[in-house]
C-alpha cells in the first residue's frame, strides 16, 4: 500500500532498478499526483542503453546511475507529472555531440565556427572519459560537474580567452540541448567568464612603420601590401588572407569583406588609398581568374587558387620584430589601431572611424584606440599653456 491524502508528506518513492523477461530492464518509481493525492507508478525503459554493456555488472551498474541521477532531480522537485518526460534526456553525451555539429552544420555555420565547436566538445568528452562522467547522459550532466570542468579549464588555460571561448562554445552547446528536448537546465549557464586581461598592444609610430617598410621591401614585399590592408583599410589579418581578385574594386577604390569571412558576420567595403591602389592595381589587372585568392599559398602577393597559410602574416610578423628589434607589444593587429587612431588625430570624425573599422558602437571604437600614443606627451609638452 503506497501513501494516499493521508500521508502528503511523501512526494515521490525513490526509482529502483527492475528487469524483467519481458520487459528487460527499467527503473521504477512513484510520484505524487497533488490532484488525486494518490501515488501514481513510473516506469522508464532503458533496455536500449543497458544492453550496450556486455556483463551483467557493468548492465546493472550502469541501470543503477541511471536511477540515482533520476533520484537526484525528483529530491530537488521535479515531478513528471508536471512535466513530461522524453527519452532524449538519456541521450550519451558522445551522441549529443554529433547531433549538435549535425545541426550547426545544417545552419550553415562557416567552416571556422563548426571547426572551433568540434575541438571544444571533443575535449570535454576526452575530460569526461578521464574524470568519471563518461557514462552520462545528456540529461543527466549537471552544473556541479560543469563547474569541475571549468575548473580543470582554468588550470589547463593560462590565458582569459581560451577559458572564455571554451565557456562560450559549451554554453551554445548545451542551450541547444534545452532547446531540443535534451537536457532541462544548461549547466553552463550560471558559470562567470574569466575577467579579460588587458591587450598587450601598443601603436606603431612612425618611425616603426618606417623599420617594418624597410625590412618588407628587402626580404617579403608581399607583406608591404599587407601592412597597408591591415593599416590603411583597417582590415583584420585573417580577413585578408580571405581576400579574393573578385572582392577588390581598384576603381572605386574599395575592398569588398563579405559576411562569411568578416569577424562580425556582417558585409563590409573597406577603403582603399591611394598607395594601396598602385601596389594592388597590377595584380588585379593580370590576374587569370576573379575566384584567385589575391595572397596565394606561395606567400606572395600572387594570386592563387589557396589562401596563404592561416599563420603566415603572424608569424612573418614576429620574424620581423625580432629581427628590427621591434617590441613585443608592437603586434600586427597593431597597424589596425594605429590607423584608427591616426584617422582621428587626421581630424576624421568618429562615426566615419567607426563605420571604417567596422565596430558596433562607438563605444568599441574607443576602446581600440585608447592605447598609449607618444606623441600626446609631446603635445602637451610643447603646446600646453604654463601654469
Amino acid at each position: 500500500m503506497y501513501p494516499s491524502q493521508s500521508h502528503e508528506i511523501y512526494s515521490f518513492l525513490p526509482a529502483v532498478v527492475r528487469h524483467t523477461q519481458p520487459m528487460g530492464w527499467f527503473v521504477e518509481y512513484y510520484v505524487l499526483d497533488t490532484s488525486t493525492g494518490k501515488m501514481v507508478r513510473r516506469r522508464n525503459r532503458i533496455q536500449k542503453l543497458v544492453k550496450r554493456f556486455r556483463t551483467v555488472a557493468e548492465k546493472k551498474l550502469a541501470a543503477q546511475h541511471i536511477a540515482d541521477s533520476l533520484n537526484a532531480k525528483l529530491r530537488g522537485g521535479w515531478s513528471p507529472l508536471h512535466q513530461s518526460e522524453d527519452s532524449r534526456l538519456y541521450t550519451p553525451l558522445p551522441a549529443l555531440r554529433e547531433k549538435f555539429l549535425d545541426a550547426k552544420k545544417a545552419e550553415g555555420c562557416r567552416s571556422s565556427t563548426l571547426t572551433q565547436y568540434g575541438s571544444v566538445t571533443s575535449l570535454f568528452l576526452r575530460w569526461c572519459e578521464d574524470y568519471g562522467f563518461a557514462d552520462r547522459q545528456s540529461g543527466t550532466f549537471l552544473r556541479p560537474a560543469a563547474v569541475r570542468y571549468m575548473d580543470y579549464c582554468a588550470d589547463q588555460h593560462n590565458r582569459h580567452r581560451s577559458y572564455n571561448n571554451t565557456l562560450k562554445v559549451m554554453r551554445s552547446f548545451f542551450q541547444w540541448a534545452v532547446e531540443h528536448c535534451y537536457a532541462q537546465e544548461n549547466p553552463f549557464a550560471s558559470i562567470r567568464t574569466m575577467k579579460k586581461e588587458p591587450k598587450l598592444r601598443i601603436l606603431v609610430t612612425p618611425e616603426a612603420r618606417a623599420k617594418v617598410t624597410d625590412y618588407y621591401s628587402h626580404h617579403r614585399p608581399a607583406m608591404v601590401a599587407v601592412c597597408h590592408l591591415v593599416y590603411s583599410s583597417a582590415i583584420r589579418p585573417a580577413e585578408i588572407r580571405k581576400i579574393q581578385i573578385k572582392h577588390v574594386h581598384i576603381d572605386q577604390h574599395y575592398i569588398t569583406i563579405p559576411a562569411d569571412n568578416a569577424k562580425n558576420h556582417h558585409e563590409r567595403c573597406a577603403s582603399l588609398t591611394p598607395q594601396l591602389v598602385a601596389l594592388l592595381a597590377p595584380v588585379i589587372q593580370q590576374a587569370a581568374s576573379p575566384e584567385l585568392f589575391l595572397f596565394g599559398k606561395n606567400e606572395q602577393l600572387a594570386p592563387d587558387k589557396e589562401p596563404a597559410n592561416k599563420d603566415y602574416f603572424q608569424k612573418s610578423w614576429d620574424r620581423m620584430r625580432r629581427a628590427t628589434g621591434l617590441p613585443k607589444e608592437m603586434q600586427l593587429y597593431s597597424l589596425r589601431d594605429t590607423g584608427l587612431t591616426d584617422l582621428l588625430h587626421a581630424g576624421i570624425d568618429p562615426l566615419t572611424v567607426r563605420q571604417h573599422a567596422d565596430h558596433s558602437s562607438l563605444a568599441m571604437t574607443d576602446i581600440y584606440t585608447s592605447h598609449f600614443d607618444p606623441s600626446v606627451n609631446n603635445a602637451i609638452y610643447t603646446q600646453a599653456p604654463r601654469f
